[in-house]
């Protein structure tokens, strides 16, 4: 074989190595892209979420657990729904184990005969999927249409993409209640507010991603983990 023939094979060889690598360059260039691009419409659509004026068209108030001042703003709805609706009702869901009705109003401040009377306490729910599923069981027990619904500004679509998976869900009024600290005071996040953010986006990923595949990917892990 002459030299040129050599050196054209050789560099055939070079390029068809080269070309699996520039596909997937490609495709993780493409994946980062999209990645970006939806979070940054993730992060607007947090950003521009308002609580609405008044939830009084309301049949109930669900506030999901993981930060005092959604307790305490759901609380504060509670009270003044039930001047207006005295049959309205409150679930607190993912609560603790060992925290008690008379705990909680001690820590919101609320009358123990409002706790009493209209709050009933989820303990089940151990995360986003398990709250969605009791929201769905709590307002069908208490034959409500509509229902508002309390947390964190962040966690509102992921809240609202689990809640849609249900079947026989409430329509639902989002509530959102926003951390000071996760926000810095020209609307944009600070560096744990971004942190945030990213992981909670990629969360809703990751539910949007199990609903189309039927593929839950932390079930497996946490499968495999325990056997």
């Amino acid at each position: 074989m002459s030299a040129k023939r050599r050196q054209a094979s050789k560099q055939g060889r070079h390029t068809s190595r080269l070309r699996p690598m520039l596909w997937l360059m490609l495709i993780v260039l493409a994946a980062l892209t999209y990645f970006a691009g939806g979070f940054l419409r993730f992060a607007s659509d947090v950003a521009n979420l308002s609580a609405p004026q008044s939830i009084a068209n309301v049949d109930g108030i669900v506030v999901l657990t993981g930060g005092e001042a959604r307790l305490q703003q759901a609380v504060n709805l509670l009270r003044q729904g039930t001047d207006v609706s005295p049959g309205k009702r409150l679930l607190i869901s993912g609560v603790n184990r060992g925290t008690s009705l008379a705990t909680l109003a001690k820590i919101t401040g609320g009358d123990r005969a409002l706790f009493e009377c209209c709050v009933d306490l989820d303990y089940a729910a151990l995360d986003t999927i398990g709250n969605a599923k009791m929201t769905v069981e709590w307002a069908r027990e208490h034959h409500m249409a509509r229902i508002a619904l309390v947390t964190s500004d962040y966690h509102i679509p992921r809240a609202l993409v689990e809640l849609s998976a249900v079947p026989d869900a409430p329509e639902i009024v989002p509530y959102p209640v926003s951390p000071q600290k996760l926000w810095r005071a020209d609307g944009l996040p600070t560096r744990l507010g971004l942190r945030l953010l990213v992981q909670e986006y990629a969360k809703v990923l990751a539910a949007k991603a199990r609903f189309a595949t039927g593929f839950d990917i932390i079930e497996r892990l946490g499968q495999r983990a325990g056997s």
